[in-house]
């Protein structure tokens, strides 16, 4: 069987002109694939619109009605450093239910590769750094409450720490989050 890889288009989502986020790497990541041979369009999966129930097991109530709604206060929103859009909050869902088929498909397989996710630096109640919903912690939350497993390893090997993710499962011995980063970058 062939490495399932997940992509969905609506991984890149708008942002004004000259922003530094470089949101069509997600595109050009899968584009690039293509293009070079690696992987053929039979390997791609694509993941859909989570429940509501999935980012719940991770994010406060509030912050995700504020952060869906449009309704975040203006220092919220530039803690997480992206403009909010419909199509922000949807590719930021679509992602973290890419994280989940990914693993899901890993488990089947062995290994799943998903190009996008990694928002490590989401908490349970604010975003930061780009990262709006945990992907890590709501795909590790997800298949424990599907009973596909109990204890969950996080290897995060970012430039930067993955302060949110450890945050989260502080206190928590299911998961075992290890995070490698450059030690004067941020947070």
């Amino acid at each position: 069987m062939d490495l399932p890889i997940i992509y969905h288009e609506d991984y890149v989502a708008p942002l004004p002109s000259g922003h530094r986020f470089p949101m069509a790497k997600f595109r050009l990541l899968y584009e690039m694939l293509l293009a070079d041979g690696v992987a053929s369009h039979t390997q791609f999966h694509a993941p859909e619109l989570p429940p509501s129930e999935w980012i719940e097991l991770v994010h406060d109530d509030y912050y995700i009605q504020a952060y869906c709604n449009g309704t975040l206060d203006a220092k919220a929103q530039r803690r997480i450093g992206l403009p909010w859009s419909p199509a922000l909050v949807n590719r930021t869902r679509i992602a973290s239910s890419g994280t989940v088929l990914t693993a899901k498909l890993a488990l089947e397989c062995g290994l799943a590769c998903n190009t996008a996710g990694g928002t490590h630096h989401a908490f349970p109640d604010y975003g930061s750094g780009f990262c709006i919903f945990n992907d890590l912690a709501i795909a590790s939350r997800v298949l424990q409450n599907m009973g596909l497993v109990r204890q969950v390893l996080i290897v995060d090997l970012d430039v930067h720490q993955g302060d949110g993710t450890a945050v989260i499962f502080q206190d928590d011995d299911s998961v075992f989050t290890f995070s490698m980063h450059c030690e004067v970058n941020f947070p």
